[in-house]
C-alpha cells in the first residue's frame, strides 16, 4: 500500500480537466474552506448543528496531527521524484533525490534509508495518516447524520469517496495513507454517533438553549481539551486548539443567556453572516498588525491567541451583536 505505482496508475489518465477538478476537490479539504463553510453554516443555516460540526472538525484534525507525529511517515512525491506533485496548495517540502523507492510490494513497508533520510529532514510534510481523508469521512458523516437529507447524504458520501481519491492522484499521499485516514475518521465519526449525533441525543442538545459555565461536565469538555492537545502536538498546529479553545469559550458564554434560535428573514442571515465574516477575518489580520508593530507576529503564542480571540468574537461577540440588531432572536429563559 506503499507502492508509488497505484499513484503512476492514477496519473497515467491526467488531463488539464481532471487535474483542474481534483485541485478543486481536495480544496473542500483544506482549513480555508471549512472557516467560510462553518461561518455560513453557524450564522445563516443551524447555529447549533455547525457548533457540533466545528467540534467534528478540530477534533479530528487534532487526532490526525499526533498519529502523524507518532508515525512520521513520508509522501510519494518524498520517495519516488517520477510521482508528479499536482497539489499547488500544499506547503513546500523537503526535496529528495530518490527515484521509484517505494514499497516493493502491496504490504511491504517503505525502504529503510528512505525513512531514515526523510525522517531527518527538516519541512518533510508527513503523510500518514492522510488528513484530508480523515477529515473527510468524520466531517462529512457527520453532516449527513445531522441533517439527514437524502442531497445532503448523496452529498456527503460522493466527497467522502472523492476527496480521498483525489489525494492519491495528486501524488500526495499513498493508498496506505488514505485507508489509515478511513478508519480513523470512522472511528472518530462513531465516536462523535455515540455521544452526540445519535436521533435522541442530538434531539435532546437541539431542544437545550442555557448551559452554565462552572465547575461541571460541558466546561471540562470544552475548554480543557486544547491545553491537554498541548503536551502531544507540534506548536504548528496550535492553530487548531486555538480554534477549538476560541469556540467552546464562545458557546458558553452564549449559552449562559440562552443560545440563539435560527429563524430569521434571508436577509437578516446574510446579514449576519458578512458580519461574521468580517469580525472573523477582520480581528485577525487586525491583532496581526499589532504583533508585527511589536514584533511578535511570528511568535506562536500570539498566533494562539489571535486565531482564539478572531474564533471567540465570531461566535460570541457576533452572535450578540446579532441579537442586539434584531438579525438573531434568542429563546426566553423561564
Amino acid at each position: 500500500m506503499f507502492q508509488t505505482e497505484i499513484n503512476h496508475y492514477f496519473q497515467s489518465f491526467a488531463s488539464d480537466g481532471l487535474t483542474a477538478l481534483m485541485r478543486f476537490i481536495t480544496t473542500l479539504g483544506y482549513m480555508e474552506f471549512f472557516m467560510l463553510f462553518l461561518i455560513i453554516l453557524l450564522l445563516a443555516i443551524n447555529f447549533k448543528k455547525a457548533f457540533l460540526l466545528f467540534m467534528v472538525l478540530i477534533w479530528t484534525g487534532a487526532i490526525t496531527f499526533f498519529f502523524k507525529d507518532y508515525f512520521d511517515l513520508p509522501r510519494p512525491f518524498h520517495v519516488d521524484n517520477t510521482v508528479e506533485r499536482l497539489d499547488k496548495q500544499l506547503p513546500g517540502d523537503a526535496a529528495f533525490d530518490f527515484s521509484k523507492r517505494g514499497a516493493t510490494s502491496f504490504w511491504g513497508g517503505l525502504p529503510a534509508d528512505v525513512l531514515k533520510a526523510t525522517r531527518q529532514a527538516e519541512g518533510v510534510e508527513n503523510g500518514f495518516p492522510s488528513g484530508h481523508t480523515s477529515i473527510a469521512i468524520a466531517f462529512w458523516g457527520a453532516l449527513a447524520f445531522l441533517f439527514r437529507k437524502r442531497w445532503v447524504t448523496f452529498l456527503c458520501a460522493s466527497l467522502m469517496l472523492l476527496i480521498p481519491f483525489s489525494r492519491i492522484y495528486l501524488g500526495v499521499h499513498f493508498l496506505a495513507d488514505v485507508i489509515g485516514g478511513l478508519v480513523l475518521g470512522a472511528i472518530i465519526l462513531a465516536t462523535f454517533y455515540v455521544i452526540i449525533l445519535k436521533p435522541d441525543k442530538l434531539a435532546s442538545f437541539e431542544n437545550k438553549y442555557q448551559y452554565a459555565i462552572g465547575p461541571n461536565a460541558l466546561t471540562g469538555v470544552l475548554l480543557l481539551p486544547p491545553f491537554l492537545f498541548m503536551l502531544i502536538l507540534h506548536q504548528e498546529i496550535f492553530v487548531l486548539l486555538a480554534f477549538m479553545l476560541g469556540l467552546g469559550l464562545g458557546f458558553l458564554l452564549l449559552a449562559q443567556k440562552g443560545l440563539p434560535i435560527d429563524e430569521a428573514s434571508v436577509f437578516h442571515k446574510i446579514a449576519r453572516t458578512v458580519m461574521g465574516v468580517l469580525i472573523f477575518g477582520g480581528l485577525r489580520f487586525l491583532i496581526k498588525l499589532i504583533g508585527e508593530q511589536f514584533g511578535i507576529a511570528e511568535n506562536i503564542w500570539f498566533d494562539f491567541f489571535r486565531n482564539a480571540a478572531a474564533v471567540l468574537a465570531l461566535v460570541w461577540i457576533g452572535t450578540e451583536i446579532s441579537i442586539r440588531l434584531g438579525w438573531f432572536q434568542r429563546r426566553a429563559i423561564a
